[in-house]
């Protein structure tokens, strides 16, 4: 069983605190740390899809109703309008311009998704020139819909592998990647196992992503277990999500970031 979601207003008075205790600007940052302030953060808001936008419009005014299993909830069924995960689920524009930027700011080719969803956050990682994106969703519904999303904006970067992470993640074999990003079970065992696991993945300058690290008492247990790895060096904390890098040459310190 996985922790239960902070409410609303918990998570609102974790952010004010966040707030108040990150920095914008750091003379102490170290090169890499100082990049994500100067290249990324200042700089994600300028990256503009309107055609990835207008397509979370026309999720967020879909009819459909759909049933999808939910691998990171016991693998329960559930059904849901199309409308209300496009509303509660997606990741939000500014995050998903940030998510974009800094694969953007590494010079990616090859990324990693755990957690497709609707493929709103998916098109925004492929948008970026010469990066191929390799997405894992648990459910084929979900999938078939975020693959109507991809066609509509034309893009042909984006394979889909589909099923339960514990299964498909075994499928990656020597694949490595300069992304990885993870939003898919948010329980502190499973995000803590997909890391060790995708390390295995992964080189000296991969870039971790892990979404909603704030999200639960097990999410926020899972990110202080990460942080404290021993190949994790220098971790930044941006709130919604976190940043991990794993190269050698990097002192293992923490950032906390305003965005």
């Amino acid at each position: 069983m996985g922790s239960k979601p902070y409410s609303k207003l918990a998570i609102a008075a974790a952010y004010a605190k966040y707030y108040l205790r990150a920095s914008s600007k750091n003379k102490e940052l170290t090169p890499t740390v100082y990049n994500v302030v100067d290249e990324v953060l200042s700089d994600a808001r300028k990256v503009k899809h309107s055609d990835i936008e207008a397509e979370r419009y026309r999720l967020q005014k879909s009819k459909q109703v759909i049933s999808f299993t939910d691998y990171g909830k016991s693998g329960n069924i559930f059904v849901k309008k199309v409308a209300d995960i496009a509303k509660n689920a997606l990741k939000p524009k500014k995050y998903a311009q940030l998510i974009s930027k800094l694969v953007a700011q590494r010079g990616a080719k090859t990324i990693l998704e755990l957690g497709t969803s609707l493929g709103i956050t998916t098109a925004y990682l492929a948008r970026n020139k010469g990066t191929e994106v390799q997405t894992m969703e648990g459910d084929p519904t979900v999938a078939d819909i975020a693959q109507h999303v991809w066609n509509q904006l034309g893009l042909q970067n984006i394979s889909t592998t589909i099923g339960n992470f514990d299964v498909t993640l075994d499928q990656l074999e020597g694949k490595t990647y300069d992304v990885i990003y993870i939003d898919g079970n948010h329980n502190l065992e499973p995000t803590v196992r997909y890391f060790d696991v995708l390390l295995k993945h992964s080189n000296a300058q991969t870039l971790f992503i892990f979404d909603d690290i704030h999200y639960s008492k097990g999410m926020e247990e899972a990110w202080e277990a990460i942080k404290a790895h021993s190949q994790t060096t220098t971790t930044i904390d941006l709130f919604f999500i976190g940043l991990v890098y794993i190269n050698p040459s990097l002192v293992k310190q923490h950032f906390e970031l305003r965005y």
